[in-house]
């Protein structure tokens, strides 16, 4: 599987937005975008990274 693929499957599970994803990793909504749509190439390291702090990351409230 993708980088682009775990991102938006990670995202997706947190049910968030590409906003707020990029909050949580501290990068542009745009980042977030141009990731999931391998319009961007990112380091092996961020990917790492990014991927790590959504599945640490623990929503404080559950939208329906």
């Amino acid at each position: 599987m993708t980088f682009a693929k775990k991102l938006k499957a990670e995202r997706k599970r947190l049910r968030l937005t590409q906003a707020e994803a990029a909050a949580v990793l501290d990068v542009s909504p745009s980042w977030v975008d141009k990731a999931e749509c391998e319009r961007r190439e990112v380091h092996i390291l961020m990917q790492e990274g990014a991927l790590a702090r959504l599945k640490e990351f623990k929503p404080k409230a559950v939208r329906p």
